[in-house]
């Protein structure tokens, strides 16, 4: 298990994320990465990715990634995040996750997602079931 730290995991949480570096997706998404797991990507690569970024940080301007964990083998790097936002009007929002990503030369080429997204439209105020939240 590699030093969390220096992962492309943790770097990518640490720039796009927490420092808000929009310019870093392209740095490491490969330009015909596919993401799983996050609703409205419909164009692979960095500029699909980059919709979702902005209309998240536009919801969360204050976005807080934490990686807890990170196990990279054979070329895939597996994750489990804490993740604490803030609402524009000032609401917070504390959820997890998990994220697996296949990295070919230094890029994420492949990205699995798996967030608690549930938990913070609930603590949002939003009264949605699990099978709402499917549709949703």
């Amino acid at each position: 298990m590699p030093n969390k730290n220096s992962s492309l995991t943790y770097r990518w949480m640490q720039e796009v994320w927490n420092e808000g570096r929009e310019d870093a997706i392209d740095e490491m998404l490969d330009a015909n990465a596919v993401v799983h797991g996050i609703e409205g990507i419909t164009e692979s690569g960095p500029n699909g990715f980059k919709i979702f970024h902005r209309n998240f940080k536009q919801q969360f301007p204050t976005v807080h990634v934490e990686v807890d964990d990170v196990v990279s083998e054979a070329g895939y790097e597996t994750s489990r995040c804490t993740v604490d936002g803030t609402t524009a009007n000032g609401q917070q929002v504390h959820f997890t996750g998990m994220t697996c990503v296949k990295v070919e030369n230094g890029k994420i080429m492949e990205a699995w997602n798996n967030f608690d997204f549930m938990a913070m439209y609930q603590q949002l105020g939003y009264k949605m079931t699990a099978a709402e939240a499917m549709i949703a």
